[in-house]
Order: C-alpha cells, then structure tokens, then sequence
C-alpha cells in the first residue's frame, strides 16, 4: 500500500498507518503575478515543461503503481454518453486555435518539440485530445475569487473509549464555490467538526458555515454557509461565477493549476504542473477505490479541497492527497470531476447522502494457464474469476463464473478496461462510481459460453466492522462490572495495543456478505479490563467476546439485554431475600445468590464474575473513572 497523505492540514488524528514526516524535495512550478502574467506569457512555460520533460529519466525515479487493494482510502460509470469511456472532443475549428496559440512564442527547438510530440500521438492514434493540444485558457484570478480557506474546530471521539472524546484541536483546508451556493470541500477537511469559518479569497472576513454533506467513501463534503450571515457572504464574492465541472478527464501531459490555501500563508496560492496518469487507486483503510488524476503540481498541506483546473479553465477536479514516500517525488492526487458529479447526485437523495456502491465481488486474474485450463476457458475468451458473490447480486453472478464484461466494455484477464486510446484502469471503477439507479449490466463465460446477465442496480454493502465514526456507526459501548465492551470497528485496526489476531479476524470477518454472517450484527470487543476486586487476576482485553453464558452474541444490543436481564435476576433474588429477613425479624446480610457471567472469548480461557459483585461495582467503576452512562447504543435516549 503506498503511503499517502491527506493534505487538508495539520490534524490531530485517530490512529492509521504510518506516513513518512515530509516529502521528498520537490520542483514547483508557480504562477506569475497578474501584473507580470502578460511579460511572462506561455515562452517561459513552455521551455520549462520541455526541459523538465526531457530531465525526468535522469532526475526522478520510477514511480510504483498502486497495487489493486483491500483500502486514505473512491469510482466512473459506463453509459456510451460518459466522458469516462470516450476521449476529449474538440472541434478541428478549437485544435487549430489551440495549436496556433502555443505555437506563436516557441523558439524554432520548441516548436520542433512540439510538432515531434503532436505527430507521435497521431501516429500512436492517440485520441484527439492528445493529437492536438488544449487551448492555453487557464483560470484568470476572477475565477480565484470562488477559492474559499476553511478553518475547521474539531473533535473526535475516541473508539478504545467512547464515552469521552479528544481535546478540540484546529486545522485549515480549501473549498470552492459550486452551483446552489454551495462550497466544495474534501470529508478529511471538515470530519468531526463542531466550528467552520468560512474566508472567501479576497475578502478579510470569516463566515460561519456547515456542513451538510458528509461522504467519506469518496473524501467529498459540502459546506454551506450559515443563514444569518449567507446574504453577507454571497455579497461579499461578488459576481464570481460558481466554478464549472469538467465534461471529461484530461489528457496527460495536460497543463493544471491547483489553487488553495496551503501551509507557508495565509493568502491563495496557485501552483502549475501537468497531469502525468489517470488511475484507479486504493485510499486508505476503510475507504474503498476510486478513480484520481495525478499531477506533479505542487500540493501540501491546506491544499486539500481545493479545485484543479484544467488547460480549458474548467475544474478538472478536487485536490486531496499525496504520496509522502522518500523515494518519491511530484506525486499529486486529484478526484476528478467525473467523482464528483456522481458524489453531487448522491447528495440528492430523500434520506440524504447515499454511499457509493461496493464491488459485489471477489476476483481472481485469469493469467495462469492452469487456473484457466482448471475452469475450462478457452484461449479466445479474456475476464476475471469470480471466486465469491455477494447475495444481493446472485441473479446475475455465480462463484466460479468468468466475468468477460461489464455495461459492454471488455475485461483483460488481469482485470483492466480500456479507457481511451491506449490507456489502461482497473474495471472495478466503473462499479465504484454508478449513479443512484443506473442498471449494471454483466457478461459472464458460464458453462462453456458466453450471456449477457439480467441487469441488477449496485449498493454500497456495509462490512461487519464499521468504518466510519457518526456514519454508520455511533459511540456504542456497555460497562458490564468493571469491563467495557464496544463494537469492533476498523478503526481498532490501527492502535498498536491491537494484536495481530484480532487484525486477522476483522479482515476474516470483512470478506463476509451482508446475510452471509451467522446471524451477526456486530462482533463485540472486550477492549478493556478496569483495575477492580471483581477482576484481579484478568488480563484478557482486546478479545472479541462469542458468548454470554453459553448463548452466541449477534451485536453490542444483544449482550446488554442478557446482561441487563441477569442484572434484574440478582435484584430480584435481593429483593426476595431482604423481605424474607423482615418478615423473620433478623437484620439483612447482602449476598451472592450464586449467579454468574461467563464470557466466552475468542481464542482464550473464559472471563468468570460474579453477577452480584459485578451490580456493585458498576457504580464505582463509572464514579472513578468519569463515565456519565452505563452504556450507550444507538436509540438511547
């Protein structure tokens, strides 16, 4: 997995994987002021780009691809109209301009570059974005004015104990203006917050705003403005136009320029580079793949959320990470437009965001050729194995079947789709990235030929173990005694206290299908074990707890309705003696009835209390250690 970073600025966050302190040195291109722009003019930018072009084998490594994986941690759909499966159009009318128009300043050695370039890609028969260059129409500084700085107050619960939550801590990111007035921004910027000030560029006053969006599946929000101070805010851009969604991706090579408000001041900053690969990547853990554009404009910290235009002044889409590896440098990532108008369409939805669709499958290259002489697949037939099926789509899927195809584009027996020309992704992106409705249809080699399957709408399929904090999953948790008990989410994963059997049993657990589970919700976490008489001798947390006296637990609910019913019993037998004392006139004497908790754990001897000592010291155990509730599970009050 290669190690990146979000760039929304400095935050104070729960645990994840490691990233490496600072990037590898890198070279920044920066645009001019708009009092030298027109001195400076495309001479300067184009004998950079050719001279940093003709260095690279020499000044930079190899980059590493991004390995298809299991997830800082998003998709493209598959319609014949999708700027997705076609490239750029233009008319001959716009390539001659663009042409002539970055031609005009070129020195006789450029303009040979050029022409050599442009020749080679229509030879290659490269699309026609690519055999002839965009128009140089960059974004003026009147479209800077939609460039928002986000200053965000939050504060995060903690999963080991979620009665409490952290100090709040203060970070910085960018936004912009979309259509409906509304701010784009990424998730990562504005996840746990309790305070947002808006400032638009240009403007010395800070907004109060909110978020109304929330889709980290994706790494995409959407702030809206505070009615009492909106009119303020909307006045104060003035006419600035919302910015405008790029009809399809860019070419590589393209010319980019990446605004926002990143670390080294507090003034808009607007960084140049080129788009050097459209992939499909992994991000972090829990997200799933999405779709990126990668550029080697510069992007730091603060940087995240800000728009990325295009060579046609359009947002090609929303800066949001880097690869922070030593051994790598001028590493970008961007969530392109495409992302972002189905992350938009989401928004729509009657009980609000809708997450994107999982990939309903599990599959294996068809490389080997006695895996495919294993399955019967002929040498003229290219596709994947399926070697698990989600239940929501077994109408049209089976274990053991060979994807060949999906909504009609062709699939490589290493799993990869053509994108346009002679670019290659991972299919899966076309899945990641449906609209809310749009069919998916499926061809598969079965039984010795090839059929289309019946067409199935794709959803998101919730792993056993939550994946994000206050969406789908709360602050759940239940003190029984002097143990606290939470649901094991991904996020455990990440603590170094976390053993590897457990990292084990939550991968074992994820490759589940929802209906596929036993029964289970939840998986149930003894994550601590509290100093106390009633467990001396225990030291067994972070173990997943199977059973409560024998009965298998299905989900946090369910172990404290049987706890909360064996709670009653001991009250019941104390009540029961007490009356028996008064009525023999002797004074009472509390004590055990003899009841038990036994919790069955995973991998471990059991944990043993006494029910009646396990009521007692409830109530001490919260009084110490400042824990206001026995337990909290989602519909409490």
């Amino acid at each position: 997995q290669l190690p990146r970073r979000p760039v929304g600025g400095a935050r104070h966050a729960l645990p994840g994987p490691r990233l490496a302190a600072r990037a590898a040195p890198r070279r920044r291109r920066t645009t001019t002021h708009p009092a030298t722009a027109g001195r400076c003019g495309a001479r300067s930018r184009s004998r950079r780009r050719s001279q940093s072009r003709a260095a690279e084998p020499l000044s930079r490594p190899a980059a590493v691809a991004a390995e298809p994986r299991p997830s800082t941690g998003g998709g493209g759909g598959a319609m014949p109209s999708s700027p997705l499966s076609s490239p750029a159009e233009g008319s001959p009318g716009d390539s001659e301009g663009a042409a002539a128009a970055l031609l005009a300043p070129l020195v006789p050695s450029e303009l040979a570059v050029v022409a050599g370039v442009e020749e080679a890609a229509r030879v290659a028969g490269a699309p026609a974005g690519l055999q002839s260059l965009p128009p140089q129409s960059l974004p003026s500084p009147a479209a800077w004015r939609t460039v928002c700085l986000l200053e965000v107050v939050s504060i995060l619960w903690i999963p080991l104990c979620p009665w409490t939550r952290t100090q709040q801590v203060t970070s910085s990111g960018s936004g912009f203006i979309i259509d409906r007035r509304r701010i784009l921004t990424n998730a990562h910027v504005v996840a746990n917050t309790i305070d947002i000030r808006v400032r638009p560029h240009g403007s010395a006053k800070r907004y109060a705003g909110k978020v109304t969006t929330y889709g980290p599946d994706v790494d995409l929000a959407v702030v809206e403005i505070e009615e009492s101070v909106a009119d303020d805010f909307w006045r104060s851009v003035g006419d600035a136009s919302p910015v405008e969604l790029s009809e399809s991706l860019p070419t590589l090579q393209e010319t980019v320029q990446a605004l926002g408000f990143p670390t080294g001041g507090r003034t808009i900053c607007v960084t140049e580079g080129v788009v050097s690969r459209v992939d499909s990547i992994e991000l972090t853990p829990p997200a799933d793949t999405t779709l990126v554009i990668q550029i080697d404009a510069a992007i730091n910290p603060g940087n995240s959320g800000g728009p990325v235009f295009d060579a046609r002044g359009k947002c090609a889409g929303v800066a949001f990470c880097k690869d922070v590896r030593s051994t790598t440098d001028n590493i970008g990532y961007v969530i392109p437009a495409e992302v972002v108008r189905c992350f938009l369409q989401r928004c729509d939805g009657d009980d609000g965001y809708i997450l994107s669709p999982s990939v309903p499958y599990r599959w294996h290259k068809l490389e080997n050729q006695s895996l495919r002489a294993a399955h019967g697949v002929p040498d003229g037939v290219s596709g994947v194995l399926l070697t698990s099926v989600a239940p929501a789509v077994k109408s049209a899927l089976s274990a053991g079947d060979v994807l060949t195809a999906i909504d009609g584009r062709q699939i490589s027996d290493d799993g990869q789709i053509q994108l346009r020309g002679s670019e290659l992704i991972q299919h899966r992106y076309l899945l990641r990235n449906k609209r809310i409705g749009e069919a998916t249809v499926f061809t598969v080699f079965r039984d010795g030929k090839i059929e289309e399957r019946p067409s199935v709408e794709l959803c998101d399929l919730p792993p056993i173990c939550p994946r994000w904090p206050d969406v789908d999953y709360l602050p759940e948790y239940i003190i029984l005694g002097a143990l606290a008990l939470v649901p094991l989410s991904q996020s455990h994963h990440w603590y170094k206290e976390c053993p590897s059997e457990l990292k084990a049993t939550i991968n074992r657990w994820n490759r589940r299908w929802p209906g596929d589970r036993e029964g289970k919700e939840q998986l149930v976490l003894l994550v601590t074990v509290f100093a106390h008489e009633l467990t001396f001798g225990y030291r067994r947390g972070w173990r997943v707890v199977e059973t409560y006296n024998g009965t298998s637990i299905t989900s946090l609910r369910h172990l404290r309705s049987l706890w909360h019913a064996t709670r009653d019993e001991v009250q019941k037998l104390r009540g029961d003696a007490r009356e028996e004392a008064e009525k023999a006139g002797t004074p009472y004497k509390p004590k055990s009835p003899g009841i038990f908790v036994r919790l069955g754990l995973q991998s471990d001897d059991d944990i043993v209390l006494d029910a009646a000592a396990a009521v007692d010291a409830e109530a001490g155990v919260l009084k110490t250690h400042a824990i206001e509730r026995g337990s909290f599970i989602r519909g409490d009050a």
